[in-house]
């Protein structure tokens, strides 16, 4: 599987629900919807299509509503302009556009005589030569053709806006509604406006919401420690960032956001024009995939399509080319390298991450097949892939909005689980989802750690981290002599033990009423079809200390030579030698 995951903005080009599907079928673990574009109403029939789309999928589906935030943009014109150099333009609220005055969301008469005005993305640029009242009046500096809604920013310049407007309350609340997963918060400067908009989805009923902060200003680079603390996740929003501060600084300013992610344990999201040549070009540039590449280099949780999916020509290959690039790289030796070089160090006091840290190391040491995450809130999970472990975590969760937002983080394969009662049912159900997840095989080594043990019954531990063997049951019966062996079936019709291999694993059909010749030091179990406590094969298993089962058919339904491991205390034969030892660890800290 990816450890790096997709996200996706819908749009013209892919709102339709095979589209969606499609979208899902080739790598899509989340679906953006982004509020800067459309209407509310629009919104909500994609959120729905998405919804209808992952209700027929086994793999989790999540949604994001991105918010407008405090933006300026310019208006919905139906036909793009053509800016041209060296002209004069002035800028007032208004809801039309023509060469001369452009009319905007929210005037910027905040700025002063000499401040830059940028367009979409800085592809028009401007300077300010006047203030009269409302309106701004600049000269181009570098012209061009200018569309509908496209982004106004004056660098370090703060239009007054409030960080969560009426219009972000509409679709705070039809994130609310139709349950989304995540809210991205969009021009966020500090902790205090990523709580404002924490606050605002809580009073609209989406308390379960998890909160992205969108670090997309030259001053929450400044804070990026308080708003890594402060949300949820995080997305890199190079777009604006490369508008607000200087070109050259932005890939560094992406590697050290996405090293302070890893370190908080936040999932974070690369984002903006990742393949934008694709929205019109069948194939990405060259440097268009080394940026995906980089980025998932870097640790990135996931990377991000904006155009591309939402009016691109091609979406679904868009997607499908991605997921090439991201498995590329993390088949590469490089890619070990690179994420074992960048391993945190856990925080301290903290029980939970000292366990994580520790599953990390224990699976490369037993050689695990993945590590199996059981937790209600997906917080035992974060912190796992917090470590970047070089195997997949199979999460397991009761909650299934959880098991949705963990779509978004680093190398999870989440899945629904009921809560367990007791630590037995948790290592039971965390064998099932694992041998489900196609992940791991009977006799495969796991890593287990729960962070659920606090509801259970009759225990004081909230964290166990175990070792465990991958047990897949061929037949279930019933106990005759307790015990556990493991060895090939010899299929026995008479009681000669001659040429039987040493702990031959015996399966006596019914009826069996002979008596055994023979080394009976050879034998390591039986399995009998009778369940006869006192019959001469319970007799000679407990004279000879090993276990015995009864199973209906038992030499019908286990082939001579198979090698299968006998539980005589449980009643059930299982597939292969699962004799492992385990080891368990426990701690009390928080899920």
């Amino acid at each position: 599987m990816r450890n790096a995951k997709i996200v996706c903005t819908l749009g013209p080009a892919s709102s339709d629900r095979a589209t969606i599907r499609d979208l899902a079928d080739a790598g899509m673990s989340v679906a953006r919807l982004n509020a800067s574009h459309g209407t509310t109403a629009e919104r909500a029939t994609r959120i729905e299509r998405v919804q209808s789309v992952a209700a027929d999928r086994e793999d989790p589906l999540a949604t994001m509503l991105d918010l407008r935030g405090p933006e300026v943009r310019t208006a919905g014109i139906d036909d793009p302009i053509e800016i041209a150099t060296g002209s004069e333009l002035r800028f007032a609220e208004g809801t039309t556009a023509t060469t001369e005055t452009v009319g905007l969301n929210h005037s910027i008469a905040a700025v002063g005589l000499g401040d830059t005005v940028l367009l979409d993305d800085g592809r028009i640029e401007a300077t300010v030569t006047g203030i009269d009242g409302e309106t701004v009046v600049t000269t181009v500096d570098s012209g061009g053709r200018l569309g509908a809604n496209k982004s106004v920013i004056a660098p370090g310049v703060d239009f007054g806006l409030d960080i969560v407007r009426k219009a972000d309350r509409r679709e705070i609340e039809v994130a609310a509604e139709h349950e989304v997963d995540f809210v991205a918060a969009s021009f966020v400067r500090d902790a205090d406006d990523v709580y404002t908009v924490v606050d605002a989805v809580d009073d609209a009923g989406g308390g379960d919401i998890d909160v992205v902060a969108k670090i997309e200003r030259a001053v929450t680079v400044e804070n990026v420690e308080e708003v890594v603390d402060a949300a949820d996740g995080v997305m890199v929003a190079r777009g604006d960032l490369g508008v607000e501060c200087p070109l050259e600084a932005v890939p560094l300013i992406q590697k050290r956001i996405v090293r302070r992610c890893m370190e908080a344990g936040v999932p974070v999201i690369t984002a903006t024009e990742m393949l934008d040549s694709m929205v019109h070009a069948s194939r990405p540039t060259r440097a268009e995939a080394s940026d995906v590449a980089n980025a998932v280099l870097d640790g990135t949780d996931a990377v991000m399509l904006s155009a591309e999916t939402a009016i691109g020509d091609h979406p679904v290959e868009v997607v499908e080319t991605m997921a090439r690039i991201v498995r590329e790289i993390e088949a590469s030796e490089e890619y070990d390298e690179s994420r074992e070089q960048r391993i945190p160090t856990a925080r301290a006091g903290s029980r939970t991450e000292a366990l994580a840290r520790s599953a990390r190391y224990l699976a490369a040491d037993v050689d695990a097949s993945a590590i199996v995450a059981v937790s209600e809130s997906g917080y035992t999970v974060r912190r796992i892939a917090k470590f970047r472990p070089g195997v997949p975590i199979i999460a397991t969760t009761p909650n299934e909005r959880v098991r949705r937002q963990l779509a978004v983080s680093c190398g999870v394969d989440p899945h629904s689980a009921p809560p367990a009662a007791d630590i037995d049912e948790v290592l039971e159900r965390a064998v099932d989802t694992a041998l489900d997840s196609g992940l791991a095989e009977s006799g495969d080594t796991i890593v287990v750690l729960s962070g659920m043990m606090s509801e259970m019954r009759g225990t004081n531990a909230t964290n166990t981290l175990k070792v465990h063997t991958v047990t897949e049951p061929v037949a279930t019966g019933k106990s005759i002599v307790s015990g556990r062996a493991a060895g090939p079936v010899v299929r026995l019709s008479d009681g000669d033990l001659a040429g039987i291999p040493a702990d031959g694993v015996l399966v006596l059909p019914a009826g069996f009423d002979a008596e055994f010749t023979g080394d009976v030091d050879r034998v390591a179990a039986i399995v009998a079809t009778d369940p006869e406590m006192t019959g001469y094969p319970a007799i000679v298993a407990r004279e000879l200390g090993v276990p015995m089962v009864a199973i209906d058919s038992a030499s019908e339904r286990l082939k001579g030579g198979r090698t299968v491991t006998v539980d005589g205390e449980r009643g059930v034969v299982y597939d292969g030698d699962v004799m492992g030892e385990t080891e368990t660890q426990s701690g009390s800290p928080r899920d």
